[in-house]
């Protein structure tokens, strides 16, 4: 006969065991807290219960991402067409150029190109657009103003008839809540009527709902604050889902 001591050690370590085994076979149902993102995928039908679950009904893979040995975003890939955007950094890990290699290519060069200016300490103040190599289709840059440390405008200038002759095109305002988060952004036409309107919601910090242009984009996150769903539905007060996204990252 086995001694109580004894049989309540073995009793307790068959315990820990099974537990163990159970938390291994059990899958998480939410990614590493600031996950990578890995790819988005359009899914007929959503299960909600757990995000990480593979989607079941694929519509179709939107985009896939790699990152460099530095954790950073290095490729995007669109599908279908097999698009795809080039990141690079500077030494202080700054994003200064997008290369995107779109179907209208030459020879395999990007169609357009993006360049990032930042200023001393380390706000982006510039973006250069170049579409074709050279701008040889047109050129377009955006300045960034701030206050009290908040982008607050952004100015659109466009490549006017003349060589090198660029006029105001568009600005954008920003509005934030008491919190610090965006709630609007305003588009404007350079004479400042406005265009339409962007509009967030938020919940524990988090951007849960979006309206932009009589559309409505709901956002999901799992317990680590990681994005896993976006739905979208057309036209205001739409019950339809008309897109159904799933976000899948890295473990």
């Amino acid at each position: 006969m086995i001694p109580k001591r004894y049989l309540f050690g073995i009793i307790s370590l068959l315990i820990i065991i099974s537990s163990a085994c159970q938390k291994e076979d059990t899958p998480s149902c939410s990614y590493p807290k600031n996950a990578k993102l890995k790819r988005i995928v359009n899914c007929g039908y959503i299960e909600t219960e757990c995000p990480t679950r593979e989607c079941d009904d694929i519509v179709r893979i939107e985009k896939e991402y790699e990152y460099d040995s530095k954790g950073r975003l290095e490729w995007e890939l669109f599908h279908p067409k097999g698009e795809y955007l080039l990141y690079k950094y500077n030494p202080q890990n700054q994003l200064v150029k997008i290369e995107y290699y779109g179907e209208y290519k030459d020879d395999n060069l990007p169609y357009q190109i993006i360049t990032y200016s930042y200023s001393d300490d380390g706000k982006k103040i510039k973006e250069n657009i170049e579409l074709g190599v050279s701008g040889k289709y047109g050129t377009q840059y955006k300045l960034f103003k701030y206050s009290d440390n908040r982008l607050t405008r952004i100015d659109i200038y466009e490549e006017s008839d003349e060589l090198e002759d660029y006029i105001l095109d568009d600005y954008i305002l920003l509005e934030y809540d008491d919190s610090g988060n965006l709630v609007k952004e305003a588009i404007y036409n350079y004479d400042g009527v406005l265009r339409y309107s962007i509009q967030h919601e938020f919940e524990n910090g988090l951007n849960v709902r979006t309206y932009e242009g009589g559309n409505e984009f709901v956002k999901t996150y799992d317990e680590n604050d990681n994005l896993v769903f976006l739905e979208e539905f057309r036209g205001a007060g739409s019950s339809k889902t008309n897109a159904k996204l799933k976000y899948e990252y890295y473990n």
